[in-house]
Order: structure tokens, then sequence, then C-alpha cells
């Protein structure tokens, strides 16, 4: 049985989004993954974290500054993670799927999107670099970092193909990782940023 997808978009529209996330998969290697790590916060990226907060339906709460390595693998490990930020988290990219898909057809989005996934996968070299000039020898900390920054990809990728928009609350949280830094999430009643 074939396939038959109906995308939505023009031709000319789903060719233009097909090379936005070409070239967003292209330019991954290109930010400062991890680098800002531990410093102070900056006050546009406390503004970020803010509207992606807000942009997902949660109340305003601290953005909690992390310093070290060891304190992030700590706080990735705390029992008082908040299920309310995740699901919100998972809406925003499933609904941001649903748009894409409708628009480019699922086959097509998904085989784009692979093309993230691919580029997303170097992230853990960063990560590793960077947890190692911290003084660390912890493989899972690295992962765990990676795979944050490449979820984080993953839906700026969907945010890029259904033109999310740079304000939509999963290209904020893209932006603060490409701008070096780890948006560890919610746990108890603040936003951690290292």
């Amino acid at each position: 049985m074939a396939i038959t997808e109906r995308p939505d978009g023009s031709g000319a529209d789903i060719e233009r989004r097909y090379r936005n996330l070409r070239t967003f998969a292209g330019d991954l290697g290109r930010a400062p993954w991890f680098a800002s790590c531990g410093n102070p916060h900056m006050p546009d990226e406390l503004a970020a974290a803010r509207r992606h907060l807000e942009g997902l339906g949660m109340p305003a709460m601290p953005i909690e500054r992390v310093v070290h390595w060891t304190d992030a693998a700590a706080t990735t490990q705390r029992p008082d993670w908040s299920q309310d930020w995740w699901r919100a988290d998972d809406a925003a990219a499933k609904a941001l799927h649903q748009s894409a898909a409708r628009l480019l057809g699922e086959t097509p989005l998904l085989v784009s999107l692979s093309a993230v996934t691919l580029a997303a996968q170097k992230l853990h070299a960063n990560a590793s670099v960077a947890v190692a000039e911290a003084g660390l020898d912890d493989p899972t900390l690295s992962r765990v970092a990676a795979g944050a920054a490449a979820l984080a990809c993953h839906q700026m990728g969907l945010a890029i193909a259904a033109q999310g928009g740079a304000e939509h609350p999963l290209a904020l949280k893209y932006r603060l990782f490409a701008g070096g830094r780890w948006l560890l999430g919610v746990m108890g009643d603040r936003c951690y940023l290292f």
C-alpha cells in the first residue's frame, strides 16, 4: 500500500522549510555548547528562561544558578523534578510535531529531522570536553548533558518546520543551550539553569 501524504504547505514553502532544517543541522557545530555553564547569568538568559516557563504555562519562579558540573549532576538526580514542566515541554513538542507534519507530511518531516538528530549526536564531544575541563571524569554526566542538548535541538527542528517562531518556548529553550547553557529544568519551586 502506497503512502499518500498531502502536506498543507505550497511547494516553495515546503522546500524553504527543508532548506532551513538542513541549514540548522549544519550550523549546530558552530554554537558554544556548554561554554557558559557555571558563569553568572546574563539578563537576556534570565529573560529567555522566564519566557520559556511562561510560554509553557508555568507559574513565575526564581531562576537558580548552578555553579559547577557536580552541582548540575546533583540537580538532575533530585526527586522533586516537576512533572508539570516535563509534561508542558512534551506537549509543546507534540503540538509542533503535529503542525509540522500537517505542513510537510509525516515522512518528509521525519527524514528532515534525522539530519538534526545526526548533527546533534556530535554534541557529546562538547559535553565531554566541558566535563573534563571541570576536572571530572564522568561519562554519564556527559551523556545526560548531551542528551538534553540533543532534545533541545530536535525541538528547535520541530519549531523551524512548524514555523513556531523565535519566541516559542522551545525555541527559547534551544537558544539557552546554543548559547552555552544547560537548562536543567524545574525542581521544586525553582528553575535551574547551568
